[in-house]
């Protein structure tokens, strides 16, 4: 009998050993690990994540799981949503990101899953074992998202950014769990079955405010924590479910799948390597405009109030859904270019200071979000809405003096192809959990060295966290 894609994934889930990973991509799913409880931690007093909380909480009940920022434990499923939800909740979380395109962000779901499955085991866990189940996570779901990308025609009438994390959520979950191959394979089924349905065009663009859910990260989390549990108890799920006319990729809404792309090189060449990391809080759509900004103000030495007006030649989509200037809450406002173009001009830290009461209460603020105009340009449009889907844009400074100078971008910072320095990823993640977490807390120290990672022991999801309640 061939063994099927679904299979082969399994097996090599199943197989993998910390020994069989390059040492470069263990040191990188470390990088993942901690730019997500980091962000996790900055998004904890978020006032847009209280109602998600509360109703996490509420849906999903008590129990011993660690969330972000929060004195008492939630259920499994609820913590997974909860977790999913706060490391996404200001847009600062890592993605994927392969020639210039964005495909999700899986650090949240992976490891939003990761802290609910280490709760619930009985044994402590070596660092190790837990980066080699995240590598499970992240290679798989890389695979999986770029296999299943969708042509032109359909990505603009059905696509979701990150429903299909329930997979490599499954497989991560389950693996720390301790399942078997047999159970391990029934999770990936069964997660297939809990998988949200796509949204990406559902986000209420042309009004406000946007989906809360924005990218389906936490439901994702939850799916895959579920399917995992249910696995573990016996429940049984589809064993071919990735494959063939009727599978994942159907029911996900693509209209395309290159199975081989899950199963060549499997082992050898990492697709784990493609994951990115941000530098701004915002929707990575925007990412080129902020960089290209950040160069200007960085070039020119001018203060934000010298500034007369910001020009954007970009591609439709942030013309037209993103010139939002009055965001009504934090998630409207990672979404919106002009009120992002501000806080880098006002040289605002990129983490939750750009969404604080005191900044949606600045006048400097405000007047600047006032000074920034968009336009549609062909050379970005022709990127943007063919097969690459790469985001560019190019931004026209004007100084009160009459000077202006400009800045473009074809591909966001922080990719394989343009990566972010390893020191400005730690430095994020240490002004993301600064006031979050004591100074001798072990993500401190593992932020410190984080090559030692892999000989550190995690007892539970709060120790690996440095959460106490």
């Amino acid at each position: 009998m061939t063994t099927s894609v679904t299979g082969e994934l399994v097996a090599f889930a199943t197989a993998l050993r910390a020994q069989d990973i390059p040492e470069s991509i263990q040191h990188k799913v470390s990088l993942h690990l901690l730019d997500a409880l980091a962000c996790g931690w900055a998004a904890c007093d978020s006032p847009v994540m209280q109602p998600i909380l509360a109703a996490a909480k509420l849906s999903g009940g008590s129990g011993g799981s660690f969330v972000f920022g929060q004195a008492d434990g939630f259920s499994p499923l609820a913590a997974a949503f909860a977790n999913a939800s706060l490391i996404n909740g200001l847009d600062h979380d890592d993605g994927v990101e392969i020639d210039g395109k964005g495909l999700g962000h899986p650090g949240a779901t992976l490891v939003a899953a990761a802290l609910a499955a280490l709760d619930l085991r009985e044994s402590s866990i070596a660092g190790a074992e837990l980066i080699t189940a995240l590598t499970v996570g992240f290679e798989v779901n890389n695979r999986l998202i770029q296999a299943i990308q969708p042509s032109v025609a359909r990505f603009n009438q059905v696509y979701g950014v990150a429903q299909h994390q329930s997979i490599g959520a499954a497989l991560v979950a389950g693996l720390l769990l301790d399942l078997d191959a047999e159970r391990l394979h029934h999770a990936v089924g069964l997660a297939a079955a809990l998988t949200p349905l796509p949204s990406l065009h559902k986000y209420n663009w042309q009004q406000r405010p946007l989906m809360a859910l924005k990218d389906a990260v936490a439901p994702a989390a939850q799916a895959g924590v579920q399917a995992a549990i249910l696995a573990h108890s016996g429940i049984t799920g589809s064993r071919d479910v990735l494959d063939g006319e009727q599978g994942f990729w159907r029911m996900i809404g693509s209209d395309r799948f290159r199975p081989e792309v899950l199963t060549t090189d499997l082992g050898k060449h990492w697709y784990a390597g493609y994951g990115s990391f941000k530098r701004y809080p915002a929707c990575r759509w925007l990412a080129c405009a902020l960089e290209s900004m950040d160069d200007v103000m960085a070039q020119t030495g001018w203060q934000a109030g010298e500034i007369e007006r910001i020009e954007v030649q970009t591609f439709p989509r942030l013309v037209d859904d993103m010139m939002d200037r009055t965001p009504r809450n934090a998630t409207d406002a990672q979404f919106s270019l002009p009120w992002t173009l501000a806080a880098v001009a006002l040289r605002l830290p990129p983490g939750a200071e750009w969404y604080s009461p005191q900044t949606r209460g600045s006048a400097q603020m405000s007047a600047l979000v006032a000074k920034v105009t968009a336009q549609i340009d062909e050379e970005f449009t022709g990127r943007m809405c063919g097969p690459a889907r790469q985001p560019g844009a190019r931004v026209i400074v004007h100084h009160r003096s009459g000077a202006s100078v400009r800045q473009e971008r074809y591909t966001p910072l922080g990719s394989a192809d343009r990566p972010l320095d390893e020191a400005e990823i730690i430095a994020k993640a240490r002004r993301n959990i600064a006031g979050h977490l004591p100074p001798s807390a072990p993500l401190i120290e593992m932020l410190t060295d984080v090559a030692s990672l892999s000989a550190t022991r995690f007892d539970s999801a709060r120790q690996l966290a440095g959460g106490q309640r």
